[in-house]
């Protein structure tokens, strides 16, 4: 099996660059320092086929879509519901009618469930009269892995400030993003990872999520072979942050793709800056 995942959008819930600010950061010139909001896409090749799962429906997901090329997917799994998080949740009316109008398969823990169900509540209504939005068929999982597409999913738990937050498993690469803590139990399910995708919001400490050093030693611990940084604020410089890290340690960034390929080994897709268009062509 080959798991890839491609990094959507590596920035914070603002983005970067923020609106009204005109740190260096933001007006940078770099592509790298351009952060759409923070979400992945396993693809995985299985069996001769590809599963596509995508984590977090943010706000920019549209762009996020269009740029990637992604037109389909088997499902979508929700770490939270931050509006950073889901908000994008109508714009999944597209793939919805791409894809014969088959309800989408989404997954998250209970009360996660429930919010989306509240706060977009037309979409669940069965008595909506309107054609034009998504149909979504939820389902809910708690500690154990459950199955997705014919592919295992292992929640991974963690603490984002008062609330849990899922990140997810598959094969042996991980995506966890907005924490502050990730317990013991975690860290042992993390064990076997080679790629792993780690919150790391900025270098100071913060109270709900992990600054650049604590997600280093996270990494650390759980013996990962490649870790990539996302859920970045615009206090982290792409070039400059990255010449201080260690050589298996990176900041990601919007459009990476980093995968563990059928023998084991860890694959990174470097794409160049001048490779970063705002928008590719479909495919």
């Amino acid at each position: 099996m080959r798991v890839e995942i491609e990094m959507l959008g590596s920035g914070t819930s603002a983005g970067v660059p923020m609106i009204g600010c005109e740190c260096w950061v933001c007006r940078s010139p770099n592509p790298r320092n351009k952060r759409l909001r923070a979400s992945v896409l396993f693809r995985v090749v299985k069996d001769g086929s590809e599963r596509r799962i995508l984590v977090d429906v943010t706000p920019d997901v549209r762009l996020q879509a269009l740029r990637s090329g992604f037109t389909s997917v088997d499902a979508v799994l929700i770490t939270h519901t931050h509006a950073d998080h889901c908000h994008g949740l109508d714009d999944l009316r597209a793939i919805y009618w791409g894809g014969g109008k088959k309800p989408i398969d989404l997954y998250g823990y209970p009360e996660s469930v429930a919010s989306l169900r509240q706060t977009f509540a037309y979409i669940f209504d069965e008595d909506y009269d309107y054609k034009g939005i998504a149909r979504i068929n939820t389902h809910v999982f708690e500690h154990e892995p459950f199955r997705v597409a014919g592919l295992t999913v292992t929640p991974i738990p963690v603490v984002h400030g008062n609330m849990r937050v899922a990140g997810f498993r598959i094969g042996d690469a991980a995506y966890i993003t907005d924490t502050n803590l990730v317990p013991e139990s975690s860290i042992e399910l993390l064990k076997g990872v080679k790629l792993l995708v780690l919150d790391a919001l900025r270098r100071a400490p913060h109270p709900t999520h992990m600054s650049l050093p604590q997600a280093l030693e996270v990494a650390r611990q759980a013996g990962v072979e490649r870790v990539f940084f996302t859920h970045i604020n615009h206090d982290l410089e792409h070039e400059s942050i990255n010449s201080t890290l260690p050589p298996f340690a990176r900041l990601g960034y919007d459009m990476l793709r980093a995968s563990v390929e059928e023998d084991g080994s860890v694959k990174v897709h470097d794409i160049e800056p001048s490779g970063l268009p705002p928008i590719v062509a479909l495919r």
